[in-house]
C-alpha cells in the first residue's frame, strides 16, 4: 500500500491495494490511518461489486442506513445510487445529491462518520466533487470569530423547504413531495465547532445545506455569523477537487470535511456512483 498526498488543502491518493480481496487488520489499519491524516483520500483503481463494497465500508464501521431508499440497489439497501441516467423516462438514481455544500447526514441524531463513493461511470467533461477542509476554516478564522462560535450551537434541518438558501432541483420529479415529507423530521442542534473524536482537532460545523440557524439567536444576528461562515468555509485555499478517474473509491471524514457535487455536465453524459454511508456518533 502507497499513500501520497493529492492535494495543498487535504487529500491523499492510495494505490497497490486490491479491497476486492479479504482484509487484514493492518490494510484496515492503514487506510484508517490515512484517512484520519488526510481527511479525503482516493483508493486508486478499485472494481468491486455492491457487495464487496459493503464488505469493505463494515471495515470502517457499521453502515448507516439510506434515507432515499427509492434509490438504492435491488437486494442492496445499503448502497445508493447517484445518477443522472435514465431508465423508461424516469431516473435509476438520486440525480440532486451533493448540489450545495454540506456535511452528510449533519441533520441526523448521530451524523456520519464517513461517506464512501465508487466510481461506476464517469461524463467526458465535469462531474468533479469539491471538499472544504473544516479544521483549516476554523483555524483561520479571525479571533473574535472562532471566540463567538466557540459556544454556540447550530440549527440543522434536513427538508431544503425549510432553508432558505437552498434551492429544490427541478430535476427530480419527486423533490417537492420528498421535502415536504422531511419537514416533519425534527431539527438537531449541534456545537458550531466539534471536536474530532479521533484527532481531537476543533473543525468547522456548519454548512449551507443543513444549517438554518443558530439557538438561542434571531435571524438576523444569526445570518450575519452563517454568512460570514459560509464563504469562508469555501475559500480556494481550503477546498480540494477531486478529479474523478474510472475505479476511484474516495472516502471522506464528515466530521471535518464538507463537500458539494461541482457539476458541469448533463445527460445522455452520465454519471454514476455507488455510496455507503459509515455510521457516526454524537458531535461535541
Amino acid at each position: 500500500m502507497q499513500v501520497n498526498k493529492i492535494g495543498a488543502a487535504m487529500g491523499a491518493e492510495i494505490t497497490g491495494i486490491d479491497l476486492s480481496k479479504p482484509m487484514d487488520v493492518s490494510d484496515v489499519q492503514g487506510v484508517l490511518d490515512a484517512f484520519h491524516e488526510n481527511q479525503v483520500i482516493a483508493i486508486r483503481d478499485q472494481n468491486l461489486t455492491p457487495g464487496q463494497l459493503i464488505i469493505f465500508s463494515r471495515h470502517l464501521g457499521p453502515l448507516e442506513d439510506q434515507l432515499n431508499a427509492r434509490y438504492t440497489l435491488p437486494d442492496y439497501p445499503d448502497v445508493l445510487v447517484l445518477s443522472n441516467d435514465m431508465k423508461d423516462g424516469k431516473p435509476v438514481g438520486l440525480i440532486d445529491g451533493g448540489d450545495f455544500w454540506h456535511s452528510d447526514s449533519s441533520h441526523r441524531e448521530k451524523p456520519s462518520m464517513a461517506t464512501i463513493l465508487h466510481s461506476k461511470q464517469n461524463p467526458k467533461v465535469g462531474g468533479d466533487t469539491q471538499f472544504g477542509n473544516m479544521y483549516l476554516a476554523y483555524d483561520t478564522l479571525p479571533p473574535e470569530m472562532k471566540e463567538r462560535i466557540d459556544s454556540l450551537k447550530a440549527v440543522h434541518a434536513v427538508s431544503k423547504l425549510k432553508n432558505k438558501r437552498v434551492k429544490v432541483s427541478e430535476r427530480r420529479p419527486d423533490a417537492k413531495d420528498h421535502y415536504e415529507m422531511q419537514k416533519a423530521i425534527p431539527d438537531q442542534i449541534w456545537p458550531m465547532a466539534r471536536t474530532h473524536p479521533v484527532t481531537k482537532k476543533r473543525a468547522l460545523y456548519v454548512s449551507e445545506r443543513f444549517t438554518i440557524g443558530i439557538e438561542g439567536l434571531p435571524e438576523n444576528e444569526a445570518d450575519e455569523i452563517l454568512d460570514f461562515l459560509f464563504d469562508h468555509q469555501v475559500k480556494p485555499e481550503l477546498v480540494y477537487t477531486h478529479k474523478w478517474k474510472d475505479g476511484d473509491l474516495v472516502i471522506w471524514d464528515n466530521r471535518c470535511v464538507i463537500h458539494r457535487g461541482a457539476g458541469g455536465y448533463s445527460y445522455p453524459d452520465v454519471r454514476t456512483m455507488h455510496r455507503t454511508v459509515v455510521a457516526g456518533d454524537t458531535p461535541f
